[in-house]
């Protein structure tokens, strides 16, 4: 519900476009109006700002990090950033999008807004109608006919002329609320009215609709996402294990006796290898590069699951194993420890496994790729490395 009805907000703060005839455009680091400007604005900056003594007559339209409007708007606002700050005099309608967004002023018609958090003090006047999605709203402020809240926690304390209507999972409604019309809420938990708030109308709480469940083939999409992950992450194990087994059983048990090794060596892939890629970006040349190296790395770091599993399948396995003459098959391996981890990844902090076993997973192919180059004294004695990085003395890991 929260997420529907804030990409409904932001639909309708985008598609409503700023009627101008003439206009003043304007970007940079800063954008500063401190005077009278008698067109319609369109700035886009790190930070724009209104000041108390600048004057827009007409319309605003603001993209930035910071936006802050502290003077006189004769016609509308239309803005997006990081931190919204809609003060002084707004003659038409305001509408926002950002992470925080504090109105602060006076708006002649309506205010539609969409961000993290909203907040509308005491000393606000809103001519007609609030529109408002986010996680944490707060209203104090005068709204002139009706405020339409949607969020996860909703805390109301200003004066509604006439009627109010709420989806939050927190509706709390303080004393010093007015609220001239009927409230309309739905949420998890059951209403906070304080004492001393007043509500001329009625106090009517409507059921949540109940969340569509998408199915595909009369199942939820849910269920065969991990069906097909663990379908795909089995067909890219069995496919690796035939085409090279001495390889995989290696990396299986790099999984198994050089755990720690293998975490920190996956670790140091996932670090080091996005910083290259990040140091190569920089430069207009080596985009593609850097590119070309991620998605090495997302081909490499995600399947390597397979060896985790297969580690998971091999003890799993071990005490059939040792009851046989030949070893176990390393494909039932495979497939019994891809099962495992499918099943692991359903529970609720399924990603921490998924994230164990990529760099587990990961560190145990390094290692194995690197022993099998013959280590630092190999790659040492075929490529001319600086003194400082010169193979260590001593037998090779």
């Amino acid at each position: 519900m929260l997420t529907r009805s804030a990409v409904l907000a932001v639909i309708l703060v985008l598609v409503s476009p700023l009627a101008a005839t003439a206009f003043v455009i304007q970007s940079g680091e800063t954008i500063t109006i401190s005077e009278t400007l008698r067109d319609d604005l369109y700035a886009a900056g790190e930070t724009v700002l209104v000041t108390a003594a600048g004057t827009v007559d007409g319309d605003v339209a603001a993209a930035g990090q910071s936006i802050a409007i502290g003077g006189k708007v004769t016609g509308g606002v239309l803005a997006a950033g990081q931190d919204v700050r809609i003060g002084g005099i707004i003659g038409r309608t305001v509408r926002a999008a950002g992470q925080s967004i504090n109105i602060v002023g006076t708006v002649g018609i309506d205010v539609i807004v969409a961000a993290q958090e909203i907040s509308v003090p005491q000393q606000v006047r809103i001519g007609r109608d609030l529109l408002a999605a986010g996680q944490e709203v707060r209203v104090a402020g005068d709204i002139g006919r009706y405020a339409r809240v949607v969020g996860d926690t909703v805390v109301i304390g200003g004066k509604i002329g006439k009627g109010l209507r709420v989806d939050a999972r927190r509706l709390t409604i303080l004393p010093t609320a007015r609220i001239n019309g009927d409230v309309r809420y739905s949420a998890e938990e059951p209403i906070d009215v304080r004492p001393g708030a007043q509500i001329t109308g009625r106090l009517e709480r409507v059921p949540r609709p109940p969340q569509p469940e998408y199915l595909v083939y009369g199942m939820p999409i849910d269920f065969l996402l991990r069906v097909w992950e663990g379908a795909g992450l089995l067909l890219v194990g069995l496919v690796v294990v035939t085409l090279a087994p001495q390889g995989s059983r290696e990396a299986t048990q790099s999984v198994l006796r050089r755990f720690p090794l293998s975490i920190l060596t996956g670790f140091i892939l996932l670090v080091v290898v996005p910083l290259v890629a990040l140091a190569l970006a920089i430069t207009l040349i080596g985009i593609p590069l850097a590119v070309t190296v991620m998605l090495l790395l997302a081909a490499v770091v995600y399947p390597s699951q397979m060896f985790v599993a297969a580690a998971i399948g091999r003890v799993l396995l071990s005490p059939i194993g040792r009851r046989k003459v030949r070893p176990v098959s390393i494909h039932l391996m495979v497939a019994i420890g891809t099962l495992i981890l499918a099943l692991l990844f359903s529970i609720p902090f399924g990603w921490i496994v998924r994230l164990v076993a990529m760099v587990l997973g990961a560190g145990a192919l390094g290692l194995t790729v690197w022993r099998s180059l013959g280590g630092w004294k190999k790659i040492g004695a075929r490529l001319p490395l600086p003194i400082l990085l010169a193979p260590p003395k001593g037998p090779t890991r």
